[in-house]
């Protein structure tokens, strides 16, 4: 099924990029043959090197709107619950056998020996690199091999930071804690407090919800209507420009990992 999946969405990002190179093709030439060939060639060519972009890309997946707010919500009443800890000890409880509640975290011993702990840190600043070494220093006595720190918010430079470090450390937002770990394991902290829905979108939320996978059909529709026209219509360069602008973005909202981010390995 993930193959026919796979099939599928690489069929869609084809068929987009050709699109968008045949419209312009058959504004400067003439020859049926050759704009096929050639908007064949351009579509073989953007989807081997967008490939191998998209391979180095670490990924996340995106959330609904309506799961966003959930976990706004679940991380304001998880911080203002003092046995919060419980919670996360009944979380992995559901996949692992072999755990230790400790007063700030949870301590994994998998069948291999290996030891992952889970670092609830439930505060609203954003995590700093002195608040991970205090993490990491908290946790050596358990000689952890790996520590996931779930937070509110942090910098994308601190991963760069923690490359470096004799532990392996994974950190991951209040977004990415719903997604990897309630929604995974389908076990979900109770919402006892809701977070206020005044807040105005950011313009960095803005393209995020403009480039969101589910803009990607009414972009597509929209471009396929206008092409269609253009055989009834005089084709001019404005066809041009607006079917391939709509295209550029159906395009950018299906593939574009920053927006689309996809499923991490397991976590815990």
């Amino acid at each position: 099924m993930n193959k026919i999946l796979i099939i599928l969405q690489l069929l869609l990002k084809a068929s987009l990029i050709f699109l968008i190179s045949f419209i312009w093709l058959r504004y400067f030439l003439n020859r049926l043959w050759l704009i096929l060939t050639l908007s064949f060639a351009i579509t073989g060519v953007i989807l081997l090197l967008s490939s191998a972009y998209l391979r180095r890309k670490n990924k996340k997946n995106h959330l609904k709107q309506k799961e966003r707010k959930d976990a706004e919500d679940m991380f304001l009443s998880l911080s203002h619950d003092d046995k919060y800890i419980s919670f996360f000890e009944a979380l992995v409880q559901v996949r692992h056998k072999n755990i230790k509640s400790k007063k700030q975290y949870i301590l994994i011993t998998h069948e291999d020996k290996s030891k992952t702990i889970l670092f609830p840190f439930l505060k609203f600043r954003q995590i700093s690199i002195d608040d991970i070494n205090a993490i990491i220093f908290s946790t050596t006595k358990d000689s952890p091999d790996k520590i996931v720190v779930c937070c509110n918010d942090f910098d994308r430079k601190i991963l760069s930071y923690i490359k470096n470090l004799h532990v392996e450390v994974t950190i991951i937002d209040k977004y990415e804690t719903y997604l990897l770990l309630y929604k995974e394991y389908d076990f979900f902290p109770k919402i006892t407090m809701t977070a206020s829905n005044e807040k105005k979108l950011s313009f960095k939320e803005l393209i995020a919800y403009s480039f969101n996978r589910s803009r990607t059909k009414g972009y597509l529709l929209s471009a396929l209507f206008i092409f269609l026209t253009s055989f009834f219509v005089q084709i001019n360069i404005y066809y041009c420009i607006f079917s391939s602008l709509l295209l550029v973005l159906a395009l950018i909202s299906y593939i574009n990992p920053r927006y689309n981010p996809s499923l991490k390995n397991e976590l815990l």
